[in-house]
Parts: structure tokens; sequence; C-alpha cells
């Protein structure tokens, strides 16, 4: 069978129940959506920020790991 489509296959075939799981967290004033890895750690997905010194600072860069308060 062919698929034809204008997304990638690797979003496309993705099995939803393997998703890692996200969450919205507030940091230091910073709203951010948080990958958790583990207990309390996280990696930076997105800001939600719509100051620009907010995407200058390399502790909020995407990435980056970060202590999540449970």
């Amino acid at each position: 069978m062919i698929h034809y489509s204008v997304i990638p296959a690797e979003f496309a075939w993705v099995d939803p129940s393997q998703e890692p799981e996200t969450r919205e967290v507030e940091v230091e004033g910073v709203s951010m959506l948080v990958e958790m890895t583990g207990s309390g750690e996280g990696r930076i997905v997105r800001l939600f920020s719509t100051d620009p010194r907010h995407y200058l600072d390399s502790r909020y860069q995407p990435g980056a790991r970060i202590h999540v308060q449970p």
C-alpha cells in the first residue's frame, strides 16, 4: 500500500500511547511547555512568553533541562 501525504512519515505513523508526557509550567515567571523525563526533571520544548529577553536567556532555550515542582 502506498500512502501519499504532506506529513512526514515519522509523524504520520507515531503510536499515540508512546508520546512523552508534556506539561505546561511556569518557572520564575516564564510560561513553557516541558517534556517530563523523570522525577521532577524535564526538558524544555517550547516557551509561551511574549518577552524577547526570555528567548535570549540560555536557561530557557529549548532542550535545556529544568527542575519542575510536582
